[in-house]
């Protein structure tokens, strides 16, 4: 099971970088059954530890008439050294975007792609170099 953001295909990565995801009981049962939503999430670093903004989990369709905000930040679990290497990217002006939430084992797993966003004219140079290939085949 993976989920996969696909406003990630708008931004060329330099690094990735795996991170742990902390989450309530409910929010990993509605993971395992429906899908994420990646719409504006992004990671920041607030008082030194990284989370995750924007991203919506939806509720767990059998939780006990909890309320639930859906789009909380969320912490993410690393290492110092790894978020120290978050922070020096940040201060470089490189955007933390979250790829893809998946399992590994019990836990789950955020890919955290650092890069900056594609350029429209380098949108279309790619997609013109792709056309070019196929049309060579």
């Amino acid at each position: 099971m993976r989920h996969f953001n696909k406003e990630s295909l708008d931004y060329h990565f330099i690094d990735k970088i795996e991170a742990g995801l902390a989450l309530t009981g409910s929010d990993a049962k509605s993971l395992r059954t429906q899908n994420v939503q990646f719409a504006n999430s992004k990671v920041e670093i607030q008082n030194g530890r990284p989370v995750i903004i924007n991203l919506q989990i939806p509720v767990y369709k059998y939780s006990q008439g909890q309320t639930i905000d859906t789009t909380r930040t969320r912490s993410l679990l690393l290492s110092q050294k790894q978020i120290a290497k978050l922070i020096s990217y940040r201060h470089q002006k490189y955007m933390l975007i979250p790829v893809a939430i998946y399992l590994r084992g019990k836990w789950f797993k955020v890919e955290i792609g650092i890069g900056r966003k594609i350029r429209k004219y380098e949108k279309r140079q790619k997609i013109k170099d792709r056309e070019l290939k196929q049309s060579l085949r």
